[in-house]
């Protein structure tokens, strides 16, 4: 299983979104006793808190974390030791059809990659909106910010390069 996933990318590099996981588990654990008893729990379009509610609401940001961090590691493997991809890859059938061996290798190794930078940047989004809330909720700032809004620029990116892949490989097909 680590032969087939260390094709995609290192298995060493796993460190990352855990690394990220334990940090934002830090962040909510040793805050969590000095938190006001209501925290924003809602942002509206411009990143300003417009619900708020218990600060136990914290733990939902620690669970959807490790929920996230669990189903794209398992993606990833999932991926990466599947013995036929074509089944995982959303493409139409006669696409799928037409690319030979090689090219849906290809195809697997590059998007195994986007999710797996997916991961990290979804944990990276997860970990700021755990600080950011605790900010906001001691007052230190007034909104998500600017780097709320790379992060979900960021994500839309790799969605874009997952695409822009598939279509390159099936247009090498030609």
């Amino acid at each position: 299983m680590w032969q087939k996933l260390s094709r995609c990318y290192p298995p060493r590099l796993e460190l990352i979104p855990l690394v990220l996981l334990a940090l934002t588990i830090y962040l909510a654990l040793s805050n969590y006793a000095t938190l006001p008893d209501t925290i924003p729990t809602h942002f509206n379009e411009r990143g300003i808190a417009d619900d708020w509610g218990s600060k136990s609401a914290i733990f939902f940001l620690l669970g959807l974390n490790a929920l996230i961090y669990i189903l794209f590691t398992t993606l990833n493997i999932w991926f990466a030791v599947v013995r036929d991809p074509r089944s995982l890859i959303n493409l139409p059938a006669k696409w799928k059809a037409g690319l030979s061996d090689t090219q849906i290798e290809k195809l697997r190794r590059a998007l195994n990659r986007y999710l797996f930078l997916l991961k990290i940047i979804i944990q990276g989004l997860t970990a700021y909106i755990v600080y950011i809330t605790i900010e906001m909720a001691w007052e230190r700032a007034d909104s998500l910010g600017s780097l709320f809004f790379l992060f979900i620029l960021a994500i839309l990116a790799v969605v874009g390069l997952m695409l822009w892949k598939a279509f390159q490989v099936k247009s090498n097909n030609k």
